[in-house]
């Protein structure tokens, strides 16, 4: 592993603040955090992010004696999208594996982007698995008789806000590493509690 490996940064955006922390992936320290409140006004946004963002990795970078080569987005917008279907699939005296699963998000994630070209496919959940008509679990190792049915759900961002934050990041030579959705975040971090 070298000294790059050993810090995670993330850069985080909503329509109050934007901040941006790097943290020691070894002992889960935070070791560079700044965050500041920001105004809705559209047309001042776009700056403040770029100087905000310019600014701290010079920071950041300055601090830890090393340069930042990617970055995750941890984005709370209005251009975030979920999108929720059930897929079915028959399925006669078979013991499950999780290759039916896979196979399922597959057809849903092409069916979004066959419909959808502008979105970019950035978490996904199976909210409900029904085989038989019996809610479970997991899908793995379940004996289905006839059909087995999930409930998706996709949480989608435009591919044009992605672009934004490609190009901004483009301009510090830093590469977009991961994009969660704050909301997918809160969620999943309530349903870990």
């Amino acid at each position: 592993m070298t000294n790059q490996d050993l810090f995670r940064s993330f850069f985080t955006v909503s329509n109050k603040e934007i901040s941006i922390f790097v943290k020691n992936i070894n002992s889960d320290e935070i070791v560079f955090f700044k965050k500041e409140k920001i105004d809705n006004n559209q047309s001042h946004f776009n700056n403040h992010l770029q100087n905000f963002f310019e600014e701290k990795i010079d920071e950041i970078e300055e601090q830890i004696k090393l340069f930042v080569d990617n970055i995750s987005l941890i984005i709370e917008s209005e251009n975030i999208v979920s999108i929720q279907f059930s897929l079915k699939q028959k399925i006669e005296n078979k013991v499950t594996s999780l290759d039916e699963l896979k196979s399922l998000l597959l057809v849903g994630q092409e069916e979004i982007l066959k419909y959808n070209q502008n979105l970019l496919i950035i978490h996904f959940l199976v909210d409900l698995i029904n085989i038989d008509g019996k809610i479970v679990e997991t899908i793995e190792d379940q004996l289905v008789k006839k059909f087995m049915c999930i409930d998706l759900r996709f949480i989608c961002i435009n591919q044009n806000t992605v672009d934004e934050f490609k190009n901004l990041f483009k301009k510090k030579q830093i590469f977009l590493d991961k994009i969660f959705s704050a909301e997918y975040l809160k969620e999943f971090m309530k349903n870990n509690e």
